[in-house]
């Protein structure tokens, strides 16, 4: 992707740092009712992207074209997400997904996901966003949240075209 997209050494190495990456393990109960609750509601991946690993018990969702897919589970096979970094990164031309995970009425679920973030103090240069940080990202996105509690992401960085 990093040569897709035409970026230098420093570049690729600043946005896709392996110090930077770190791995959280996701445990969801089983639900009698699963459609009153889910396991983690919509939202999208901060990171530059996000590897992930499930085995046998779907629950994952993507949204493409207004639409909301469920991911059939493989096991052994890894899911790869795209998250807001790669978006600015490559100027738009790849999006972060919106996804969620639906609750199982029959068994638990547990995932395991590396997330890849570029350095904190790397900045993000992009011809559709104002340039910012990776720390810039985290207290506008803390901001937001206490602000409009919600993340408002990429939005808060967009360049507003001009006449």
């Amino acid at each position: 992707m990093a040569m897709k997209l035409k970026l230098d050494e420093e570049q690729s190495k600043s946005n896709l740092s392996e110090s930077t990456g770190n791995i959280r393990v996701y445990r969801y109960p089983s639900c009698s009712i699963p459609d009153t609750a889910w396991g983690i509601d919509v939202h999208i991946d901060s990171s530059v992207l996000s590897i992930l690993y499930e085995c046998e018990v779907g629950g994952l969702e993507v949204l493409k074209d207004d639409e909301w897919f469920q991911v059939k589970p493989i096991c052994n096979a890894l899911i790869v997400n795209l998250g807001d970094m790669m978006q600015a990164i490559s100027n738009d031309n790849y999006k972060s997904v919106k996804h969620r995970v639906k609750l199982n009425k029959h068994k638990e679920r547990i995932s395991i996901c590396y997330f890849v973030f570029p350095d904190e103090d790397s900045v993000i240069r992009s011809s559709k966003y104002k340039p910012f940080t990776y720390n810039d990202f985290q207290a506008q996105v803390q901001e937001d949240i206490k602000t409009h509690g919600f993340k408002l992401g990429l939005e808060s960085f967009k360049l507003t075209e001009t006449l």
